[in-house]
């Protein structure tokens, strides 16, 4: 006779989730192996989470003596307060200065962090600054762009165009 177990029916943590949640409780930081082991998770797959926090700005890594070596540790990345500014505007008449590269320096984003914060990969968004291709997007994904690189419908379409 089988035994079956009927578990409730919501959503878990993911495997992202869990590793911030095992960070936050190691305010000391963790190593890639300690992650590994709590989470029993491979390796490579803590690895590939770890590098999704660190461009998402989520999680830092520091250096830390264990004994005779070096090892690096994972850290939460300490919250720095938001800046006042919400929203440039525009002041002059002339949109042709608006690069999508001026958009991702005035955010302070690397390619990659612009990536991940957007979920698309980083050629799309070389494809996008060499002017190869161009956003192809629904009005949610403009907002949130708009919220990403921190500017105006109206800029966003300058730097576009």
């Amino acid at each position: 006779m089988a035994i079956i177990e009927l578990t409730p029916d919501f959503p878990s943590l993911t495997t992202t989730d869990r590793l911030l949640e095992s960070i936050h409780h190691h305010p000391e930081g963790l190593t890639i192996r300690q992650l590994a082991d709590r989470l029993n998770r491979p390796i490579s797959m803590i690895q590939i989470c770890l590098n999704i926090l660190i461009a998402s700005r989520k999680v830092a890594i520091r250096q830390q003596n264990n004994g005779h070596q070096l090892a690096k540790v994972y850290i939460l990345r300490p919250d720095k307060p938001q800046s006042q500014r919400q929203f440039r505007r525009i002041t002059s008449n002339s949109n042709s200065s608006i690069t999508p590269i001026g958009l991702r320096a005035g955010a302070g984003l690397t390619k990659i962090q612009l990536a991940a914060q957007l979920g698309l990969s980083v050629r799309t968004i070389n494809d996008w600054e060499q002017k190869r291709s161009q956003p192809k997007l629904v009005p949610s994904q403009l907002k949130q762009m708009m919220s990403v690189y921190q500017c105006t419908l109206d800029e966003l379409i300058a730097a576009f165009e």
